[in-house]
């Protein structure tokens, strides 16, 4: 679903489960793009210190610190995503914020968090808790001149923020691109409860994560 929603940058992205006997996680194998994931053969398991617990260690991606600090800091958080999609890459470069300019955006409203700046890779814990503190309780943290990170308490959440985020972003930057004016509902309408407010409820995710099942299998046998 990530790679259908422009999320495949080459092999590069991964994505973790919580295990659920309480080990570690489940972390996407390094060498395989987001949209060639098939089964559990494409995960290892993995402590929260790093250490390989169960499949090949030499497939581990080096950023497997954003999953093992997020999920240590956030016990709500069972599902980590990080990818480079390209209009999120590329409005994470700018000094903007996320605007609630369609529906997207607007589920997304208070959601979003920011991590200004640019350390390369989250390739040690310390990076990794420096992200995880970035995040804070949100559901997406945009990276610097990298990509983003999304979370949430099972797969269909985790999935739908990521690829909100990145039509999100293409459409503030083609707005932003395009000359005309723009802009957002009122900050009033926007909190809980308000007229323009889009809130991700639990019935409102199922009904999209179905419709998103269901567009996978008309595109894979």
């Amino acid at each position: 679903m990530l790679g259908r929603g422009g999320h495949t940058h080459l092999t590069l992205g991964h994505l973790s489960l919580r295990d659920p006997e309480g080990r570690g996680f489940w972390l996407k194998v390094r060498g395989k793009a987001l949209d060639e994931v098939r089964g559990a053969d494409d995960f290892l398991l993995l402590g929260f210190d790093g250490r390989t617990l169960k499949g090949d260690g030499g497939r581990r991606h080096n950023e497997w610190a954003i999953h093992a600090e997020i999920l240590r800091a956030r016990p709500d958080v069972h599902v980590v995503a990080h990818s480079h999609p390209f209009h999120a890459a590329a409005f994470s470069a700018t000094d903007a914020s996320l605007a609630a300019l369609t529906a997207e955006g607007n589920f997304l409203e208070g959601r979003v968090a920011y991590y200004r700046r640019m350390p390369g890779l989250i390739a040690s814990p310390a990076l990794g808790r420096e992200l995880a503190r970035a995040l804070g309780p949100r559901a997406v943290v945009l990276m610097k001149n990298h990509g983003l990170t999304s979370c949430a308490p099972n797969v269909a959440g985790a999935a739908l923020a990521s690829l909100f985020a990145e039509q999100a972003c293409r459409v503030q930057l083609m707005l932003a691109g395009s000359g005309l004016s723009f802009s957002a509902p009122p900050a009033s309408d926007l909190v809980p409860g308000g007229a323009a407010r889009l809130e991700p409820t639990p019935e409102l995710i199922a009904d999209w994560w179905a419709w998103l099942e269901r567009d996978l299998a008309r595109h894979e046998p």
